[in-house]
């Protein structure tokens, strides 16, 4: 087979657009009539199936309302459960007197045929009340109270992260339906340009292994369709997971990966005061500093007052009585210095979760900054690059300048960066959430 040379090389038909980049189409009259009739019958089966099977109207989804729904899950239900729990033990630790009742009788003798209960026994009925000194019981509140503030800091911080997995789920289930919009899309132009093929190749203008390798190029983006597809329905269920819901086909997402994104915090010392974490620590030092309080108050020992009523052989007297524990050995030592052991760990803790918190935003900053410089100012002008190389490629293609491969390198370069762009734009969602979360602030 010889070679034509450039000068009497045969000019391409012009390729057909689609996009915003130009496609190959090549559509006689009866064609188009043809795809008249074909869309006349998909609208008519359509409608078949809407009588048939009345189709669910779709429910757009917010991020607002899928973390909204993610508040209301069993998840955090049980963080409210700790809440009440902890609220029950500031009450119980507020609790005031709880006195004792003793009631005794001695010298019952039944046996004794001379015998009188109410003249031959000793009876006695008192109360007794352990008096709490060094003010145990408002140090027993304070503790409570502390623990009470820790756990509403853990649970906010519980919130916050639910709300940041809910939102990375999110975002990941957007860049897989962008994905999956795209190569959709790819398919359907590639379709025409097998049938544009085939209809050269019956014609007898075109050779057949140019058809052959369009087709392996449709074969490969339908199977990436096919990755894609999955893809999807694996982050939709992993969203509706984080959501605490079963997953819904009538739910659809409603923002997308262009949406614009909110300003940057900036106020570091702000965020390292507001954050639930930092929160938590410093009730938990404050919870460490009342329990020191309260081993030191405990220390101290507690009289127990008894006070009642005594009838000794029919003679009706009163009886009263303290009694005061001797803290010879025991002054409660150890649980003293565990207390402090505690507080100083407690207080460690504090500095180093500040420390970490700084660290958290400087790095959450950090990939957030050049995120936003790659989105903004690398990716248009590689996407331009791309669709201009595209143009090119396609007007040469067009007038025989250049083989099928180039082109079709071309249409996979355009792809290639297109699918690039939706995965950066996903990273700068998915490192806006990180830094909102490491400034502490609601998503």
């Amino acid at each position: 087979m010889t070679q034509q040379t450039p000068t009497t090389r045969q000019a391409s038909p012009p390729l057909p657009r689609g996009r915003p980049k130009p496609r190959v189409a090549l559509r006689a009259s009866s064609q188009y009539l043809l795809s008249l009739f074909r869309r006349a019958l998909c609208l008519c089966a359509a409608a078949v199936v809407a009588l048939a099977h009345p189709i669910s109207a779709q429910q757009p989804l917010s991020l607002h309302d899928a973390i909204a729904m993610a508040e209301n899950s069993p998840q955090a239900q049980a963080a409210a459960a700790q809440i009440s729990a902890a609220q029950g033990s500031v009450r119980q630790a507020g609790l005031g007197l709880n006195p004792r009742i003793y009631l005794s009788s001695e010298d019952i003798r039944p046996w004794a045929s001379d015998f009188s209960f109410a003249n031959n026994t000793e009876d006695y009925g008192y109360l007794g009340q352990t008096v709490e000194l060094a003010g145990k019981r408002s140090k027993r509140v304070g503790v409570a109270t502390a623990d009470l503030r820790r756990t509403e800091a853990e649970v906010a911080l519980g919130k916050a992260q639910i709300a940041g997995r809910v939102a990375q789920a999110y975002w990941g289930a957007a860049l897989a339906l962008g994905l999956r919009d795209l190569l959709a899309q790819d398919l359907k132009a590639v379709d025409d340009l097998v049938r544009y093929h085939q209809q050269r190749v019956d014609a007898g203008a075109m050779r057949g292994v140019d058809l052959l390798r369009m087709q392996i190029e449709r074969d490969r983006i339908s199977m990436a369709l096919d990755l894609a597809e999955r893809d999807l329905e694996v982050a939709r269920v992993d969203l509706f997971r984080q959501i605490g819901r079963k997953p819904d086909p009538t739910i659809v997402l409603s923002e997308s990966l262009s949406t614009p994104l909110q300003p940057p915090p900036s106020d570091i010392e702000a965020a390292v005061v507001r954050r639930a974490d930092i929160v938590a620590a410093r009730e938990t030092v404050a919870s460490a500093a009342a329990n020191l309080r309260l081993q030191h108050a405990i220390a101290v020992p507690d009289p127990d007052i008894l006070g009642g009523y005594k009838r000794n052989s029919g003679f009706d007297t009163l009886f009263a009585s303290v009694q005061v524990p001797l803290p010879f050995r025991n002054r409660s030592q150890g649980e003293i210095a565990r207390a402090d052991a505690n507080l100083r760990l407690a207080r460690a803790r504090l500095e180093q979760a500040e420390l970490g918190a700084r660290a958290d935003i400087a790095a959450a900053q950090t990939v957030y900054q050049h995120q936003l410089h790659i989105a903004q100012g690398t990716l248009p002008d590689m996407r331009s690059r791309a669709r201009k190389n595209l143009e090119i490629l396609d007007d040469a293609y067009r007038t025989g300048g250049v083989d099928l491969l180039r082109y079709i390198d071309a249409e996979r370069t355009e792809i290639d960066v297109e699918v690039n762009a939706l995965r950066i734009l996903a990273d700068l969602r998915q490192s806006a959430v990180r830094l909102q979360l490491a400034f502490g602030e609601p998503l």
